[in-house]
This record gives C-alpha cells, sequence and structure tokens, in this order.
C-alpha cells in the first residue's frame, strides 16, 4: 500500500497543527504498528489530563474482527504509552483511535465501523476508524450512544479534523 505514505504525510502535518507528537518509531514498529502520535493536555471539560492518541496500521483486507483486534491492541498500546501514570479515572482521561489504512473496504465491514458502538472503558475511549486508500473514504462510527453522548460530537469532529 504504497498510497498509505502519501496519506500520512497529508495527515501528520494536520495532526501536528493540532498538538499531536509523533512517539518514536522504536515504540510502535514492534507492535505492527505504521505511526502513532500523542496528545497529553489538561482539559476541564474531562476533568483532568487527556491523553489522546491515534495508532495507525496498514491493514490489507480488513474484517470486523480485525478492526477490533486492532483497536483493541492500539487501546493497550496507548494505555501503556500515557505520559500520566495514573490509572484511568484518576484525573486522567485516554482516547485511542485506531486508524485502519486499506484498500477497498467491504461493505459488511464499513457497515460494522458505521455501526457498532465502540468498547466502554472506565475514563477512556477507543473508536476504531478505516480509511479506504481506493476512494478516499474515511469510515468510523457516526451515531451517540446514551453513554458519554456530551462528547461523541468532539469526538467526531478530531477525527475530521486531523483525518481528512
Amino acid at each position: 500500500m504504497t498510497n498509505s505514505n502519501a496519506w500520512l504525510q497529508f495527515v501528520s502535518p494536520k495532526l501536528a497543527a493540532n498538538s499531536f507528537v509523533p512517539l518514536a518509531p522504536e515504540i510502535y514498529q514492534p507492535q505492527n504498528f505504521k505511526y502513532a502520535v500523542r496528545r497529553s493536555r489538561f482539559e476541564l471539560s474531562k476533568f483532568g489530563m487527556a491523553e489522546t492518541f491515534f495508532v495507525f496500521a496498514e491493514i490489507p483486507g480488513l474484517t470486523p474482527s480485525v478492526i477490533q483486534q486492532f483497536s483493541m491492541a492500539a487501546f493497550e498500546f496507548a494505555n501503556r504509552n500515557k505520559t500520566v501514570s495514573l490509572p484511568n479515572g484518576f484525573f486522567v482521561a485516554l482516547f485511542c483511535y485506531a486508524v485502519a489504512i486499506t484498500e477497498n473496504l467491504q461493505p459488511e465491514t464499513l457497515g460494522f465501523i458505521k455501526d457498532t458502538a465502540p468498547i466502554k472503558h472506565w475514563s477512556a475511549f477507543e473508536m476504531p476508524v478505516a480509511m479506504d486508500l481506493a476512494n478516499g473514504n474515511l469510515a468510523y462510527f457516526e451515531k451517540t450512544p446514551v453513554w458519554g453522548a456530551a462528547y461523541y460530537a468532539g469526538f467526531r469532529r478530531e477525527i475530521e479534523r486531523s483525518l481528512q
């Protein structure tokens, strides 16, 4: 997927403009991730420090189970690489966007990504995202669940501002 490098070169300055800092490749490459960035800052609306990650991986032939596994792995990676060592919920919130870079996203997988609510965590959040390089479409959860409803518009804005 040679286009993935071009797309990452396109989104990297957007992420930097949104205060995201790249992690060292030796941290994320052993996990088979292509790129990872983190933003750590105090956010009053999150009641303390907010640690936000975008974790990218090239995944050809993306399926619902594979995106779930990738999202969980990206979330665990983010949790291990926070700048604040306190557990989530103790004035620390963790947000992780697991971005699968793929081509020719199948309708079943697209529907799964758009319609399946992200997994709940204590004072933490993970959202799988897929970038289909074949058509330039970005897929992510577009609904607003009851839990965390106050935050979902912001989550979607973060994705759009950083990845489109």
